[in-house]
């Protein structure tokens, strides 16, 4: 079966710690460098990314910031157009109702005046007959001047009695 001799343990076992430092001087040694390297580097680009983030985040808060700035600005020019316009509408509002008082002021003018030759001209006709009717009563015929002169006065009575 198995005989374990002294000689072959021992060599064994020098064997191994030989083998062991081997391994360590020239391969635990690269290996481990190699893994200190790669942490690096992920610790690197966890960085890079860490810092790409942040600048995003702030290139995003300014945006955020200029968009709000012209929201802003968009509101107050509309309200100031809002403004401008409501103004133009009185503005516009005032002459033409200014313009409508004047046309109103006009025709009552002219209403006025041709309700007075109206008037002047029904006094005329009303003298006219009144003269012939007292010439054909004192089957007489007056010169025109003194017939209007007549009428007229006629007239005037007959105004201040009403």
């Amino acid at each position: 079966m198995l005989d374990f001799e002294l000689s072959t343990v021992v060599f064994t076992i020098v064997n191994l710690l030989i083998l062991y430092f081997l391994l360590k001087k020239f391969l635990f040694q690269r290996v481990n460098r190699v893994m200190e390297e790669r942490a690096a580097l992920v610790k690197q680009t966890m960085d890079d990314a860490q810092s790409e983030k942040d600048q995003a985040n702030a290139l995003r808060q300014e945006y955020e910031n200029n968009l709000a700035q012209a929201n802003t600005q968009a509101a107050e020019i509309l309200d100031q157009a809002k403004a401008r316009g409501e103004r133009v509408y009185a503005e516009y509002l005032d002459k033409a109702q200014a313009e409508a008082k004047a046309v109103r002021e006009q025709a009552r003018a002219q209403s006025q005046e041709e309700r007075d030759a109206m008037l002047r001209a029904a006094k005329s006709e009303v003298a006219r007959l009144a003269v012939m009717a007292a010439a054909q009563v004192a089957q007489q015929s007056l010169d025109n001047e003194a017939d209007r002169a007549i009428a007229a006065q006629f007239l005037s009575e007959v105004g201040e009695q009403k």
